[in-house]
């Protein structure tokens, strides 16, 4: 999806979603089953917003929150589990939780979604192609830095921690390597990474074989020689499940810093909810704000939330240690209510000008991000 060197869109037929396709019309195309979703649940759920009138003081919002189990989503989950949404006249039953960031997009520019945390450089090629008022705007950002990495199989032998980058890298060549889906973040910071290195993407195998739960499976099975983990604890989860060993974490401070400096996790919304009900999507930020907090005065008890959440209850060490990661590197570079920076955005602008996924002059500060989110 982000091959194309010439602007073309690497959402493929995004465009055509906006044109009056239904909603069922819609899931039927993007794969939604009862599985990932339950079908009556999500329809319920995916009532838009678009055009509504801002709610009314002190009355209740339906609001469709995507999300995912881990860390980065794990705001999300500290909102659902102490009831935030309902202190911020949030009507937030559950979450919404698609197979992949690309659908996830898929859904919010159709309405089926109202808010997100994603991949910001997802987020901006959404952006780009897709019509004004459905796009996708960013709201902030839960996370400057990068969270990626790649986790080698155990039947591989691997350069070590002490390995330079390029070392590291290129000892992939000739290797199938796993990523969640085709134009995926990871998919893109895997031909970032290559290119780093003097490498092509044609030097690798590249695989769509879902997130951390299928990740796992298929190290074992011999199926995948690597995967790219997408989340600070998914990293660690896979290597420790899966036998391997952490070939990269690209937040290392051997990694160049263009793949390294990165703020990699942004809160999207509809671009039409951001212009016609900012209150609603205030009170969103605000509810997350509580769970940041929460997250700093709670530490034992957000490490059991993490592990039981989004680690299967298994890795009780790898929780605990992102709790204190996240109070000790994360939170103390966020602006207040997760504001974004111009600096900020604009060095993530030109990442995805680099790799085709944007056209120049499709990424403005003042378009991508609300007056109330600007830092």
């Amino acid at each position: 999806m982000f091959e194309s060197q010439k602007g073309g869109s690497p959402l493929g037929r995004l465009r055509a979603w906006d044109n009056g396709v239904s909603r069922r019309s819609l899931l039927k195309y993007a794969g939604l089953g009862a599985a990932a979703l339950g079908s009556a649940s999500l329809l319920s759920a995916c009532g838009s917003n678009s055009g509504a009138a801002p709610a009314a003081t002190g009355a209740m919002h339906k609001f469709a929150v995507a999300s995912f189990p881990g860390d980065a989503y794990f705001l999300d989950t500290i909102n659902l589990a102490n009831k935030d949404y309902d202190k911020h006249k949030l009507e937030v039953p559950k979450h919404i939780t698609p197979q992949s960031g690309v659908q996830s997009f898929q859904l919010l520019v159709a309405g089926a979604i109202d808010g997100y945390a994603a991949d910001t450089m997802l987020l901006m090629a959404t952006h780009a192609n897709s019509s004004k008022g459905k796009r996708p705007v960013l709201a902030g950002f839960r996370a400057l830095e990068t969270t990626y990495g790649i986790v080698g199989s155990k039947k591989h032998q691997w350069p070590g921690p002490e390995a330079s980058f390029e070392e590291k890298i290129r000892s992939l060549k000739g290797k199938r390597i796993g990523v969640t889906s085709v134009g995926s973040g990871g998919d893109l910071q895997l031909k970032l990474a290559l290119e780093l290195a003097g490498m092509k993407y044609d030097d690798v195998t590249a695989l769509a074989v879902g997130p951390t739960a299928q990740a796992i499976p298929n190290l074992n099975a011999d199926r995948i020689d690597a995967y790219v983990t997408v989340q600070w604890t998914s990293t660690r989860f896979v290597a420790k499940e899966s036998g391997g060993s952490i070939l990269i974490d690209f937040a290392e401070a051997n990694v160049p810093e263009l793949m390294r400096n990165q703020a990699v996790v942004a809160i999207a919304v509809r671009e039409e909810m951001a212009q016609q009900q900012p209150e609603v999507i205030k009170n969103w930020l605000a509810a997350q704000d509580d769970a940041r907090e929460w997250i700093i005065n709670n530490r034992t008890a957000a490490a059991d939330l993490l592990n039981n959440s989004g680690l299967g209850g298994k890795a009780p060490e790898i929780a605990a240690a992102y709790v204190e990661h996240y109070i000790s590197k994360v939170e103390p570079r966020l602006k207040p209510m997760f504001k974004a920076t111009k600096e900020t955005v604009d060095h993530m602008s030109e990442l995805a000008l680099r790799f085709g996924s944007v056209k120049k002059g499709d990424i403005t500060y003042e378009q991508l991000v609300p007056e109330f989110a600007r830092a």
